[in-house]
């Protein structure tokens, strides 16, 4: 789609909206970005301007991304938003799908991230403009079928043309006096298994009035929708028909439309969902689907909570949606559910949807999964715990002994151990197996450099393995398939090991070098206080 896409960047900080409009602007000619350093200013320029598409902050001075998306709404309904924000959270982007933003972009390091923005702008306006243009379109079709009359023919039981009115005329192309006298079935029919044929022989068998929509035999291509009436005496049929070819190419784009909307809702990461008034499924996407185990083919548009779920899922989802249904308003709800994969921790945000008339008539939710946060969160309470555990201890061995129960108490390693430098080696001091005959190094030469222990300290670095048998480094045990090895500075190292592949994740390595680090801060000031008590 060629011309100007004018584009409104908020964002305080000026610098960055500088930089933002050059790359831009460069990777799309078509982009023409004007820059704003705040909501207010924000406001003013899309009132002044015609532009197509906004891009804004979320953490801005007074207001949020989404209180700046909640005003820009109140006024212009439709226009392409994007959240373009440093402040990557599950919370910010249920929000913001919640409010009503077109996408959701996280800031990232290289100008990478504006060959993306580009194209969401882009695909954004281009879509907008789209619907607009077949919003009008089919506007126009429904003034034009408003103005048209039914056309009329009357048939006997032969199904020859006895009349036909004048819009017959102006429908079919053809003259009142060619129409009149010719036989359906012969004249007109393309096909021996005709349905307007069978409607016709129907209605004067049964007497009963039907309604056939099928290709014109007379306009390929076209559709005609006709209602069909038996005549008086039930030897011939009156036929009311009108041109539905509008309707029909409506009724496949909106279809069309529907799968691309629901293919859009099945690739966002959040379970997305709405609801009438009476509890009854409007729609669902496909993660919401995966969430309590729904079948996919399950058509779910008007089917109640109570013929999914227990009568405790039940009740909660009812109270929850009446609360947001009697204030009006959005709500977040913070639970843990009984899913398909176990119990796990969501937010949600519900928000009632309004009509023409401004009563409520639905609710919409938008939920991620909180569960890992959860849990990163508790395990960062616990090692804040450690940390005040090993600053109060008063010789080493404590400091060792806390390292390792935490790592298999909090962190959950299954093997742990802690090696010591003593003379050029790492001897093993410290540790805790929770399998029977696990093997280990006793003691490592620091200068062989042939295990994970020894290149750890010697490069004072942190080793992640995946899989042990995809390396050639010399293992304690066969069994063993990951392994973690962190430094304790010039002290030694701790070492995880599992028996499952791919066992430590990015989280357990920034737990335990957290970890690690209070440890080797400690023994730095116990190494300090015994050389100045010698």
């Amino acid at each position: 789609m060629a011309g100007t896409i004018r584009v409104l960047h908020v964002d305080d900080d000026p610098d960055f909206t500088e930089l933002t409009a050059t790359f831009l602007e460069r990777e799309n000619a078509r982009l023409s970005v004007t820059s704003a350093t705040d909501t207010r200013e924000g406001m003013r320029r899309l009132d002044e301007s015609d532009i197509d598409c906004i891009v804004s902050d979320y953490d801005m001075p007074g207001q949020t991304g989404i209180d700046f998306l909640d005003s820009v709404r109140e006024e212009y309904t439709e226009l392409p938003f994007i959240l373009f924000t440093g402040k990557g959270s599950e919370e910010v982007a249920a929000d913001a799908i919640s409010a009503g933003a077109t996408d959701y972009i996280q800031k990232e390091l290289g100008t990478g991230q504006y060959t993306v923005l580009a194209n969401r702008i882009t695909n954004s306006v281009e879509q907008h403009r789209a619907r607009r243009r077949s919003e009008r379109a089919n506007r126009r079709r429904r003034q034009t079928l408003t103005r048209i009359t039914d056309g009329f023919v009357e048939m006997d039981a032969d199904l020859t043309v006895t009349d036909v009115n004048e819009q017959t005329v102006e429908l079919t192309g053809l003259s009142r006096e060619t129409l009149l006298g010719m036989n359906y079935r012969a004249d007109i029919a393309e096909a021996d298994d005709n349905p307007s044929i069978e409607g016709y022989e129907q209605v004067i068998e049964t007497g009963e009035p039907q309604t056939v929509e099928a290709l014109s035999d007379i306009n390929e291509g076209r559709w005609i929708e006709e209602r069909i009436f038996p005549t008086e005496d039930r030897d011939g049929v009156y036929v009311y028909f009108q041109d539905i070819t509008e309707r029909k190419e409506r009724e496949r784009k909106l279809q069309t439309q529907t799968r691309r909307l629901q293919g859009v809702l099945d690739s966002v990461q959040a379970a997305l969902w709405m609801r009438d008034t009476e509890n009854r499924f409007i729609l669902a996407n496909q993660n919401y689907r995966d969430l309590f185990d729904i079948d996919s083919e399950i058509d779910l548009a008007g089917v109640d909570v109570a013929e999914l779920f227990d009568q405790e899922t039940v009740d909660r989802l009812r109270e929850t949606d009446q609360r947001v249904l009697s204030r009006g308003e959005p709500i977040k709800v913070e639970e843990e559910v009984e899913t398909a994969y176990g119990m796990r921790a969501y937010l949600a945000r519900i928000t009632p949807l309004f009509d023409d008339d401004g009563e409520v008539f639905a609710t919409a939710g938008a939920a991620v999964d909180i569960t890992e946060r959860r849990e990163r969160e508790r395990t960062l309470t616990a090692l804040h715990t450690a940390a005040q555990k090993i600053e109060q201890s008063e010789d080493e061995q404590t400091v060792y002994k806390t390292l390792v129960e935490t790592a298999e108490n909090v962190l959950q390693f299954d093997l742990v151990a802690v090696d010591i430098e003593r003379d050029g080696y790492l001897v093993q001091e410290f540790w805790r197996y929770n399998s029977e005959g696990a093997g280990c190094l006793e003691k490592t030469s620091l200068e062989s450099d042939d295990t994970f222990a020894a290149r750890a300290y010697n490069r004072q670095e942190t080793i992640t393995v995946d899989d042990l048998r995809e390396v050639d480094t010399k293992t304690a045990d066969d069994d063993y398939r990951s392994a973690l090895t962190v430094p304790i500075g010039r002290f030694g190292t701790l070492q995880a090991a599992s028996s499952e592949v791919g066992a430590f994740d990015e989280y357990d390595r920034e737990f335990a070098e957290l970890l690690v680090e209070h440890a080797r801060v400690k023994l730095d000031q116990l190494a300090m206080a015994s050389d100045r008590r010698t």
